[in-house]
């Protein structure tokens, strides 16, 4: 059966990919600086005797199977992103980070590890399946997002991609469990940054001065008030205000005040309200007190909005290779953000989570210094994907 060969494979491949994914565990790399994982990644395609292209975009490396000679055969991308954190490492292990101040804190390391294993099967497995697969392995994911800029080298091009998929190792869901959903996945998280110009002096006499300070507590409010008055409550939206910073003692008025935040929404039509419902608040408020203000908004990753018929492909598949009671529909989508979305901006696409929680009740953090992935998972990433794949070219015929 085509499930036992996928599960007996990536059984037989577990150490090496565990050993890969303590490599790059070790030597972690921060955005467009992962020079390190992309030649170790382009030298475990090249011994498959895949096309591969480095170099895109800074760092960004893509393989290429090319399992046809029929030019209208359909091509699958597959990804993983590569880039690090700036955090310290604090898990004692023994394949703990060699740079300092730089750690692999999110499961990166773990994705490509788990993409280089789906290369490796599906590699072995060609006879199985007519068409062309693209493993993408990106950089800066946590920074700029390297999805956009590999996207305008031609990552989608040569031959022309028709569908993507990826994953993200999951520290909330348990253990081995593959978590899916059609429609919004992830958020946009954009950013914002706001500046209050006031006119500083004696606390002691605040007639006499433009205090920045409730004038931003009221800036505040307003934008909590676009939230619960100005959108729909069944079209989710954020706006998180995380950094406050102004004055320097206990007497003195100040001249101005600093906020920046997140702004987080899943679908696009409201996404490109809120900017400007942000700047009348702030435009209003700062006019009732005479203040000016310079206010900046940085669009980053679209909403992650699956593909209905990738997301249905994805789930059989899964249910196939780790059975029905692992495999779970998500009723929410989650805010965080993802730059997958572009690829799946681009074609259909589906991106799930692959949980590797201890339990229900515990969680392993992101973004953390104690963080790790949980090695046991890697294996039934790699053939779940490898089954999607196989599942998405029977489909397609």
């Amino acid at each position: 059966m085509e499930k036992d060969k996928i599960l007996k494979f990536a059984k037989d491949i577990e150490d090496k990919i565990i050993n890969l994914r303590h490599k790059i565990h070790q030597n972690p790399e921060l955005a467009f600086k992962e020079n390190e994982t992309a030649a170790l990644v382009t030298k475990e395609l090249k011994k498959l005797g895949l096309e591969v292209e480095s170099g895109i975009y800074h760092t960004g490396v893509c393989g290429l199977l090319r399992n046809s000679d029929n030019k209208n055969e359909k091509t699958i991308l597959l990804r993983a992103d590569m880039d690090a954190l700036p955090i310290q490492e604090n898990t004692g292990k023994p394949y703990s980070s060699n740079n300092d101040g730089v750690m692999h804190a999110c499961g990166h390391d773990g994705h490509t590890a788990i993409l280089i294993g789906v290369a490796v099967l599906l590699n072995k497995l060609k006879n199985e399946f007519k068409g062309n697969v693209k493993f993408v392995f990106q950089p800066a994911e946590e920074a700029e997002g390297g999805a956009k800029g590999m996207i305008e080298e031609g990552v989608l091009e040569n031959p022309k991609v028709d569908a993507a998929l990826g994953l993200h190792l999951w520290g909330t869901s348990p253990r081995g469990v593959v978590e899916y959903k059609s429609g919004p996945f992830m958020a946009s998280p954009d950013k914002f940054s706001l500046r209050i110009l006031g006119d500083g002096g004696h606390a002691a006499q605040p007639e006499k001065s433009t205090d920045p300070i409730p004038i931003a507590t009221a800036i505040v409010d307003q934008f909590q008030n676009i939230i619960s008055r100005r959108t729909d409550p069944l079209e989710s939206a954020v706006i998180s205000v995380c950094h406050i910073e102004g004055g320097d003692t206990h007497n003195v008025i100040p001249d101005e005040v600093f906020i920046e935040g997140t702004v987080r929404s899943l679908v696009p039509e409201v996404r490109d309200k809120l900017p400007e419902y942000m700047e009348k608040a702030i435009e209003k408020v700062t006019s009732i007190y005479g203040a000016d203000y310079d206010f900046d908004y940085e669009y980053r990753f679209p909403p992650l909005i699956n593909d209905k018929n990738m997301t249905e492909i994805l789930s059989k598949s899964a249910k196939k290779i780790i059975g029905d009671n692992r495999v779970r529909e998500l009723k929410k989508a989650n805010m965080g953000g993802e730059d997958f979305s572009y690829f799946a901006e681009a074609v259909p696409a589906n991106f799930f989570y692959l949980g590797m929680a201890p339990s229900e009740d515990e969680v392993i953090k992101h973004h953390q210094a104690k963080f790790d992935v949980d090695d046991s998972v890697l294996k039934e990433g790699i053939a779940v994907m490898v089954q999607a794949v196989i599942d998405y070219f029977k489909e397609e015929k």
